[in-house]
């Protein structure tokens, strides 16, 4: 999947790390579809922390500054919300070589800015209907600086609006900007799964997987349906997992490993010999994060749901950032 992972990268790499899924503009027949909604998590006590920590090592803090001074974009106000979809290749297979992506980022932006921008660094591109077409692996290097390079195959960036950003396979672009013309939206999640994404409180990670629309190849999971939720209350952070198997055998096997992994990892969190008060303070709060995990389902399903201190949480990832930090190697000295 390493293809797909490189199409969600490009969209990513505009964004530094509100309730509902939306799936408006995106072509039906997804096999995969995840939402993030980064102006939802800017407002959680996790997304008010992790800002306030300031970057860590993984490059963003510059990519971020020439989003502002090249595209017009600031990541941390003008990002609202990324969707992905992933579909199955013309064989109806999901795998790295032929599965498809489309990924759609709402926000505020400057379409004349941004073209102008990839005009200026002689991004390739080829006309898209009435739209302009931008090589995305080519744009985003000359925006942000080369990436690491691999054979994950083409996609095309599209300034659709001053409202939203579409990048697409090579192959699905003409399909994903018919979808957007014509306000095309996802077929309906079942029920249960809409029901999940309403009810997240303040939901920023939604994620829903239908292995029955795809041919999986060496598929060992015997997963049909898998579905994610992440968000956080007035307190506490939520996670949410559902997964729908094959066989009410196999899910069973899942609930009873997910349990033993849980008692394993209680174990090896015991000792704190050689600690500092502050790891010591972290290794607490992982085992108090652990013990809250709640392993349910029967027949074909499995469930994992959390509910824990959203300020603990915080308080967490601020001192991996803060650690972070300290790690990060010295800028070479100007010669």
């Amino acid at each position: 999947m390493k293809r797909l992972a490189s199409i969600l990268l490009l969209a990513l790499a505009l964004v530094p790390a509100r309730g509902a899924l939306n799936t408006e503009g995106l072509p039906a027949g997804a096999a995969v579809i995840a939402g993030f909604d980064l102006a939802a998590f800017y407002t959680t006590q996790l997304g008010q922390a992790v800002m306030k920590a300031g970057p860590i090592n993984t490059g963003n803090s510059t990519d971020s500054k020439s989003a502002k001074d090249k595209l017009g974009i600031d990541t941390q106000k003008d990002i609202h919300a990324v969707v992905l979809g992933v579909y199955p290749g013309a064989d109806g297979k999901l795998s790295e070589k032929n599965a498809q992506g489309v990924i759609l980022v709402r926000g505020k932006f400057d379409p004349t800015k941004i073209n102008a921008a990839a005009k200026n660094a002689k991004v390739p591109s080829t006309p898209a209907g009435k739209y302009q077409a931008w090589e995305a692996r080519a744009f985003f290097d000359a925006i942000f600086g080369p990436r690491p390079k691999g054979d994950n195959g083409e996609a095309y960036l599209v300034v659709y609006s001053a409202d939203l950003i579409a990048i697409a396979s090579k192959d699905f672009l003409d399909r994903a900007l018919t979808a957007l013309e014509k306000n095309i939206q996802a077929e309906l999640l079942p029920n249960e799964v809409r029901a999940k994404f309403n009810d997240a409180a303040k939901g920023w990670v939604f994620l829903y997987a239908d292995a029955t629309r795809a041919k999986m190849k060496d598929d060992s999971t015997g997963i049909n349906e898998l579905t994610l939720v992440l968000g956080e209350t007035a307190s506490d952070l939520q996670l949410s997992i559902a997964a729908k198997f094959i066989t009410a055998e196999k899910a069973t096997s899942i609930r009873k490993q997910a349990k033993g992994l849980q008692a394993f990892a209680m174990i090896g969190l015991m000792s704190d010999d050689g600690k500092t008060p502050a790891e010591k303070e972290d290794l607490q709060t992982l085992s108090e994060l652990i013990q809250k995990i709640r392993v349910g389902g029967e027949a074909n399903r499995a469930t994992l749901d959390l509910d824990f201190s959203a300020e603990k949480s915080a308080k967490a990832i601020v001192h991996a950032i803060e650690k972070a930090q300290k790690e990060k190697p010295k800028a070479p000295a100007a010669k």
